[in-house]
């Protein structure tokens, strides 16, 4: 009887832990299209895995795999595969959840993140997220406020795979190695292109943060007021601000392996 019992509790001692240390994360798929529904054929798609550390005090978000990229296919169809995750089972951390960082669509100039999968339907200015995955982009190259926006989010895309917090989950992964490096070259042809078009664009003033008080709007005006001033053409200012982001994608490419 006593050996049945040891037998029971240690039974039940491995249970608990392989709940603790084993998980599947589900495929999840993405449809990526413009706003008017056609397909964003070849849209390039980063993700991660996200856990937390569960405490008596509060949960700890950390990076339990890093950065994988893909690409949609001809009807805009990403496919996130599903994954088998083993973790240790102290500290005790919650099951791996894919968390989308970036999509970018080249054809619309559009590199948008991060994506709330989880959290259902939502609206952002350069993309709207409908229920069952499907994500409508806009052209970004019509508004040059959301095109350089846009570049900062593809520069974000390529800093994180390469040298942020959730840089590659595996430096053999020749797919994503392979897409960071064309990401790369669609960046550097990004901004050329968006100087191009925008370089005699003026720049308009944008609205003042909603959260703001009087005083501070008041500050914030005179500073937006004076930089306008100084730069009233969209070229001569992203020259400037993009002059170090331009010369560190150098640092990137040979970063890779």
């Amino acid at each position: 009887m006593k050996r049945a019992v040891v037998s029971v509790l240690l039974i039940l001692v491995l249970a608990v832990l392989a709940a603790a240390s084993v998980s599947w994360s589900p495929a999840a798929t993405l449809h990526i299209t413009d706003a008017a529904g056609a397909p964003a054929a070849g849209a390039y798609v980063r993700y991660h895995y996200d856990t937390s550390i569960l405490n008596l005090v509060d949960s700890l978000d950390r990076v339990a795999r890093g950065s994988t990229i893909v690409r949609a296919d001809a009807d805009g169809t990403a496919t996130i595969g599903g994954r088998l995750h083993l973790r240790a089972p102290w500290p005790i951390t919650t099951p791996p959840r894919v968390f989308v960082d970036h999509v970018y669509a080249s054809r619309l100039h559009n590199a948008s993140g991060p994506i709330p999968l989880r959290y259902g339907a939502h609206q952002a200015p350069l993309f709207q997220l409908e229920d069952g995955g499907r994500l409508r982009l806009v052209d970004a190259s019509l508004d040059p406020a959301l095109w350089e926006r846009s570049l900062h989010e593809l520069h974000a895309c390529i800093r994180e795979t390469v040298d942020g917090r959730e840089k590659m989950a595996d430096p053999d992964d020749a797919g994503t190695v392979r897409h960071a490096r064309e990401l790369i070259a669609h960046l550097r042809a990004e901004y050329a292109a968006f100087l191009d078009r925008h370089g005699e664009t003026p720049r308009s003033r944008p609205a003042p943060p909603a959260w703001a008080s009087a005083e501070e709007r008041a500050v914030w005006s005179t500073r937006v007021d004076e930089n306008l001033a100084r730069e009233p053409r969209w070229g001569p200012f992203v020259e400037r601000t993009w002059e170090r982001r331009v010369k560190e994608l150098d640092r990137f490419e040979g970063m890779l392996p």
